[in-house]
């Protein structure tokens, strides 16, 4: 199903003079519908023109801009609105903003120094990169000084731009939003089984999940037909999910569960899930039966049962990422390797490196003076 998105009035401080170059559309569309002055060229290496057609430099355009993920496409298309408003302040010619000089862009990133935060400012500078590069145009930005810049960027961020840490979810916070859930009721029946899948299954927030209830796609959304079950040589059995589509992989990815203990188990809960909301095999995985019909279930409507959930059980304010964060935390506070968690969460060896660091509950276990997770820790610690 194609979503049709309302297009909005820019906001008054991030509005750009109007051009044909760049009509008013989406973020996402930016990359590929804000055109430069100048054009893929047709030349090859020896100056002669190569014999296409329209039709076929425009296909190049469209091949390129799926490389990007929809999220990142909107990303660098807010950053696209920046740079173009700020070019327009400094009365920037249309020929010097693309190709852009190595002086505009470190121009720009320095005048958005300490109003963005540093993260803001790198998909920025990659958004104004993805630009040139999609359109086939030359980007010749020293990256050695970007990279300084931006490095010197990160020190003068807002500290309003600076998030606060996500607590990990556990087994116990699971039990205690669980016992404040009707799992007979369509909506929560879906939840509580999103929630054990994306726990177990270490899956990012949102994976399970629709970002709107018009942008479901089967090629894309996980459904009920994308489940298997499977049983290794030992006789341990595991439910995986193809993801048909995921941030990191266009091609799809699996994930999987094993049945677990207690009134946390995935596999309980799904079950529940399926009884009582009865989507079929080509409905989305977790969709629920609305007073409306079946209604497939948004990240938005997932975050606000939890909050609610977590207001009533007096757990505080809970952050989505936290049950990534504490799908991590389980596995490896039950002695699991960390390549095998590290596999389990479909991170490249320097991603997970980084995502140990960033969040130090994690560690906290193998940090304490006395050997908390001996004799585990030899087996499960990466060397």
């Amino acid at each position: 199903m194609t979503t049709i998105a309302q297009l909005h009035p820019y906001l008054t401080s991030l509005t750009p003079l109007p051009s044909a170059l760049r009509p008013h559309c989406l973020a996402r569309d930016r990359l590929r519908l804000w055109v430069p002055i100048a054009s893929r060229s047709c030349m090859d290496h020896s100056g002669c023109l190569v014999p296409l057609t329209d039709s076929d430099v425009d296909r190049i355009l469209v091949v390129i801009a799926h490389s990007h993920a929809p999220n990142t496409r909107e990303c660098y298309g807010s950053g696209l609105l920046v740079f173009h408003v700020f070019c327009d302040s400094r009365n920037i010619p249309e020929s010097q903003r693309c190709p852009a000089s190595s002086i505009l862009v470190l121009s720009f990133l320095a005048a958005c120094a300490g109003m963005y935060s540093g993260k803001t400012l790198d998909s920025y500078f990659y958004g104004i990169r993805a630009w040139h590069l999609l359109h086939g145009l030359p980007w010749s930005v020293d990256q050695a000084q970007a990279s300084l810049t931006l490095e010197g960027a990160k020190s003068l961020a807002p500290l309003s731009s600076s998030r606060t840490k996500r607590a990990p979810f556990t087994v116990a916070l699971l039990l205690a939003l669980r016992s404040t859930l009707d799992l007979s009721t369509p909506l929560h029946a879906a939840v509580y089984a999103c929630l054990t899948t994306s726990f177990f299954t270490i899956a990012r927030t949102g994976e399970f999940m629709v970002p709107s209830l018009k942008d479901f796609d089967r090629q894309k959304h996980v459904t009920v037909g994308d489940i298997r079950h499977e049983v290794d040589r030992h006789g341990f059995n595991v439910t995986v999910f193809h993801l048909p589509q995921t941030k990191m992989s266009p091609m799809g990815e699996d994930v999987y569960w094993a049945t677990q203990s207690g009134l946390v188990d995935p596999l309980v809960a799904l079950t529940n899930h399926l009884y009582v909301n009865t989507p079929s095999t080509s409905d989305a995985l977790f969709s629920w039966r609305h007073v409306s019909g079946l209604r497939v279930l948004t990240r938005s409507a997932f975050l606000k049962c939890l909050k609610e959930a977590s207001t009533r059980s007096g757990q505080g304010d809970l952050k989505g990422h936290g049950i990534r964060i504490g799908g991590t935390l389980e596995y490896l506070l039950r002695g699991v390797p960390f390549d095998t968690v590290k596999t389990m969460g479909r991170w490249s060896s320097d991603a997970f490196v980084l995502y140990l660091r960033k969040h130090a509950v994690i560690l906290a276990p193998y940090l304490q003076d006395q050997p908390v997770l001996e004799p585990f820790t030899r087996y499960a610690m990466p060397t």
